[in-house]
């Protein structure tokens, strides 16, 4: 993880330069705190042992205009795909199919898949 670590730190700092921002701009741009930012910036900790989460890898590409894949790349994590259209109904017929305490279960169930380290989601 240390590796990604350091990726998601130049990042960070390469947009901070492009961007001629500070890291306060950067957090409040990206809706996060200037800890976290410092301290994926800096390597100190990857948000626990999982890394940093989905959701807030999300919050740093939209806050420094960046992709999602680039930042999930950067970070080490699994990189999300699109849903097709015909799959994203589906999924949708069928959750709107099932019972509110199933719903429940079923995204407790997707945010523990999402969270897992990324050799448990690519298989390596």
């Amino acid at each position: 993880m240390l590796l990604h670590v350091d990726a998601l730190g130049k990042l960070i700092e390469r947009v901070m330069d492009e961007r001629g921002w500070s890291l306060s701009t950067l957090a409040r741009r990206s809706d996060l705190s200037i800890s976290t930012l410092h301290s994926w910036k800096s390597g100190d900790r990857a948000t626990g042992t999982r890394g940093p989460s989905p959701s807030k890898l999300r919050q740093l590409a939209e806050g420094a205009g960046l992709s999602v894949s680039e930042v999930f790349e950067a970070a080490g994590r699994y990189i999300p795909a699109e849903l097709a259209p015909e799959e994203e109904r589906r999924f949708l017929h069928l959750l709107r199919s099932i019972s509110p305490e199933d719903r429940r279960v079923l995204e407790a169930t997707m945010t523990a898949m999402q969270e897992r380290k990324p050799q448990a989601q690519t298989g390596n």
